[in-house]
């Protein structure tokens, strides 16, 4: 906390006297060195009240890719809600395989807009080969929690939600104990799936375990807050 409070800080004091331009400049330079202290305050700059800051580094890291994994990780359980969002959106978009069970972890936040940015990101990383990487940390969660996550993902993305049933009856790749192999253009998640023919799910799963939720009904969810201002 201490890190990215002082990150921020130093954020702020260069952004003080700055307009578009200078923080559009300010990221570049910052996105162009690439060193660790860098690489703090790219990090930093998704604690930033300035939504535009925030989108400007949001992209820089991406582009940086999974080299920031590591330093965006901490900051899916700590910060601002609109950090934590941020923090999200840019790892689930590079799919970044250790950052599949953080993101799970996320969809329990206290704030409905972070629930479902956490759910977003998570269809953005299936999107960006880490099905299998989600579906094996959804097979180590408790039944009841698996199914409550796999509930809420049909209403963001049924296909995701649908394949993720499918490689959770992979008992070969489920009980894999090195999950970084898994990715889903791997030969070994490739294999699981080729020439198999699944059911088709006839309706949600529903959120607790006992009968099959009504065809056509979904899961209530809460409204959340309105996106920080720029």
């Amino acid at each position: 906390m201490a890190d990215e409070q002082s990150a921020a800080g130093r954020v702020s004091d260069a952004m003080s006297s700055r307009g578009l331009a200078g923080k559009r400049d300010y990221v570049r330079s910052l996105e162009q060195r690439r060193d660790d202290e860098a690489l703090r305050l790219l990090v930093g700059c998704l604690s930033d009240e300035s939504g535009y800051l925030r989108e400007l580094a949001e992209s820089a890291l991406l582009r940086i890719g999974e080299r920031s994994g590591p330093a965006l990780l901490p900051l899916l359980e700590q910060g601002l809600w609109f950090s934590r969002t941020s923090a999200a959106r840019v790892l689930g978009q590079m799919g970044w395989g250790p950052a599949a069970a953080p993101l799970l972890k996320l969809t329990d936040d206290s704030v409905e807009t972070v629930v479902r940015e956490a759910y977003v990101a998570l269809s953005a990383f299936g999107q960006h080969g880490g099905s299998a990487r989600i579906a094996w940390e959804l097979h180590r969660l408790a039944p009841e929690l698996r199914h409550e996550r796999l509930a809420r993902l049909l209403l963001t993305d049924r296909n995701l939600a649908e394949r993720l049933q499918r490689l959770l009856r992979a008992e070969d790749l489920m009980s894999q104990a090195d999950p970084d192999s898994l990715r889903d253009d791997s030969p070994r998640v490739r294999a699981s799936e080729e020439g198999v023919v699944w059911e088709k799910l006839q309706t949600p799963l529903p959120v607790q375990p006992g009968p099959p939720a009504t065809p056509g009904s979904t899961p209530s969810t809460a409204h959340g807050m309105d996106s920080a201002a720029r």
